[in-house]
């Protein structure tokens, strides 16, 4: 999308929006050459050039247990299906409130396989990273504090291979995890947010950045 509204709020009009953009064929955010894929209900999405805001209500969720008996898959979320090895990164902002508030690049296959990398409050009251890599069952893991309430995040795929990432200034980056998921070709890619627990929460990507090449580095991911 080369210009519109400064903001879109509702479901009706995002969605909309997004079938305008998909039967153009036009780049549906920023950097990304991709129809995009939304969902934003319970939420709510604003989206200016190159930035995007999800707004997560109370009790939204992307969770899976260790032994897959309770799930969560109602979070706002924007997704896009790339293909081949590709590097895409975002900066997300977060003006957290309840504890799991958070703002997550996701890996996408279905309610039961998925991958999500995530910048959240954590119980403590401090902001950190936490990933989950649900094949039915959720494995989640906690990656440390990060300070502050911005961070970039990275996902990459090599062949059947995710690799998550974190930095503080989009340069310099931290290997997080790497996973496999099955039908890792055809899994769509994109940004998530939720609030399990607070009212409402907003969560704010730009520098989104998009490119279709293999890293060089592991362990940054370039």
């Amino acid at each position: 999308m080369k210009s519109g509204p400064a903001s879109l709020v509702g479901t009706v009009a995002l969605a909309a929006l997004f079938a305008l953009q998909a039967q153009a064929s036009a780049p549906g955010l920023g950097a990304l050459p991709f129809a995009l894929d939304m969902r934003a209900d319970p939420g709510a999405a604003q989206v200016q050039a190159d930035t995007l805001v999800l707004v997560a209500k109370k009790g939204t969720d992307l969770y899976a247990n260790t032994d897959g008996t309770e799930t969560a898959d109602n979070t706002p979320r924007v997704l896009f299906q790339p293909t081949g090895d590709f590097i895409f990164s975002a900066k997300a902002a977060a003006g957290f409130g309840k504890p799991f508030d958070g703002a997550a690049l996701i890996v996408y296959g279905d309610k039961a396989t998925w991958g999500k990398l995530l910048f959240e409050q954590s119980k403590t009251g401090k902001p950190g990273i936490s990933t989950t890599v649900a094949k039915g069952a959720g494995d989640d893991a906690h990656h440390g504090v990060r300070e502050g309430s911005e961070v970039y995040l990275k996902v990459v795929r090599r062949k059947d291979m995710f690799v998550f990432y974190t930095s503080q200034d989009g340069a310099s980056w931290t290997m997080v995890r790497t996973f496999s998921l099955p039908g890792a070709a055809t899994v769509k890619v994109g940004f998530s947010a939720q609030s399990p627990m607070g009212e409402e929460f907003r969560a704010r990507f730009s520098d989104i950045k998009f490119r279709n090449a293999a890293f060089k580095d592991f362990w940054q991911g370039e």
